[in-house]
């Protein structure tokens, strides 16, 4: 473990006292440290930096109050300026910089020892509170208050409850007691409906699929350019009959064309970060990570192939009702999600909604009669053990997610799934390596 030039320079030329501390490593220190974390934020008028404890949740809405400006989180080709003149890798909550005043919450105070980013990934500090409060000195540094804390926000189990509390809490609507009367739920597309009343036909044949398709063009041509995809091999398919018969096969386009349909039933806001390429290339890219983890695994587990490739379609079909329901409150939670990166979404959503955006999802689709395996799939993603004896599908959701997202995979994340580590890991990164440019062209048609 090293530290950047400059921070050592700094700390040495001051003597404070100091240990260093892999990532994911207790400190030699037999007293607990408080992990804090740094948030570089920006306006037309300036920048700062925010250092508070990684189970609190900074509140742009106390800034705004408290200073009178609108910050956002520092834009990375800022960042990455910053960093490259400071000689570091990633954000360093050690150095004093003149033109980035700081604050620090009052939640970090009472503490004995503190782990702070050290600006190279390989390490953090460990330091007392003393030198904390060095550090806070020389840097003119200015104890506010900012954030929540996080961790008293309990799980729910009742999920139209909480949707319905938001909903009156967030609206005008308060008086009627009933979630259905409350909001107006969105209708199921025409196309998804007559989908999944030939999902439950178990004598339902490729032609009628294909029928169902073909009346929609913009969903005919989806299908055809998926089946089309060098990934798969053949080539000349020319038809969504093509596609089935030849390519795809029929659990695969009908609920290819089951997902796709449902994710254009609801708009997403231009704000949203990254648009609806984003979200469709997400959409791609898990639905089709979790079917090649399932080739890997023995062959009985692969019924669950289609319900799997349906769930990763919709993971995050909750971003979608959430823009629905509360229009006026999704560009904050956006802006929170942004400012807030060592936290979980869900408990940005749970601290600003009340509700997260996987509750959501399952509410809606279950009142589409979406089945009980996609709806507990989606509901408990990002939770599995809540799903037992049904966790398998939630479990590889979760797991699929943290593979594209490059976070490490625990034991824990992968506990009870037939999957060895690495395998999973190269699995993915394969399937990213092929037809990463098939998923993002793929992603493009769906949210033209």
């Amino acid at each position: 473990m090293s530290l950047p030039w400059l921070v050592k320079k700094f700390l040495d030329e001051r003597s404070y006292h100091y240990v260093l501390s892999a990532p994911g490593q207790s400190p030699s220190q037999d007293h607990a440290a408080l992990r804090l974390q740094v948030i570089y934020l920006e306006d037309s008028l300036g920048s700062l930096q925010v250092l508070l404890p990684v189970t609190h949740m900074l509140r742009l809405s106390s800034l705004a109050e408290d200073f009178g400006r609108n910050f956002t989180v520092m834009s990375r080709a800022h960042s990455l300026r910053m960093f490259a003149r400071l000689g570091i890798a990633q954000p360093s909550g050690v150095l004093p910089l003149a033109d980035l005043h700081t604050l620090i919450d009052h939640s970090v105070l009472g503490h004995s020892h503190y782990l702070i980013d050290s600006g190279d990934s390989d390490s953090l500090l460990c330091i007392d509170e003393q030198a904390l409060l060095r550090l806070i000195a020389d840097s003119e540094g200015e104890i506010v208050h900012l954030c929540s804390d996080t961790r008293p926000v309990p799980a729910s189990c009742d999920d139209e409850a909480d949707i319905l509390r938001s909903v009156q809490s967030l609206t005008s609507l308060r008086i009627r007691q009933r979630l259905d009367e409350t909001i107006e739920i969105p209708p199921l597309p025409e196309t998804a409906r007559q989908i999944l009343k030939l999902r439950s036909d178990p004598e339902a044949r490729v032609e009628e699929l294909a029928r169902i398709i073909e009346r929609d063009p913009a969903l005919d041509a989806q299908v055809i350019c998926w089946a089309s995809s060098p990934f798969y091999g053949p080539a000349g398919v020319h038809s969504v009959d093509d596609a089935i018969m030849r390519v795809l096969g029929f659990d695969m386009v009908l609920n290819m064309a089951l997902g796709l349909s449902l994710g254009r039933s609801l708009d997403l806001p231009q704000d949203g970060p990254g648009g609806l390429l984003l979200y469709w290339e997400q959409a791609a890219q898990t639905a089709q990570g979790m079917l090649e983890l399932i080739k890997i695994m023995p062959r009985h587990l692969r019924v669950h192939s289609s319900k799997a490739y349906l769930c990763g379609l919709l993971h995050n079909f909750g971003v979608l009702i959430s823009a629905h329901l509360f229009p006026g409150h999704y560009s904050l939670v956006c802006r929170h999600i942004e400012a807030n990166p060592h936290l979980p979404v869900s408990v940005i959503e749970r601290q600003l909604l009340g509700v997260t955006r996987d509750q959501l999802s399952a509410w809606l689709l279950q009142n589409w009669n979406m089945s009980a395996e996609v709806v507990g799939a989606l509901r408990y993603q990002n939770c599995p053990r809540l799903a037992e004896p049904h966790a398998f599908l939630p479990r590889l959701l979760q797991l699929t997610r943290a593979l594209l997202e490059g976070r490490p995979v625990t034991d824990e994340l992968i506990t009870d799934l037939p999957l060895e580590r690495e395998a999973a890991q190269t699995c993915i990164g394969q399937m990213l390596s092929d037809i990463g440019p098939e998923l993002h062209t793929l992603a493009r048609k769906m949210s033209a």
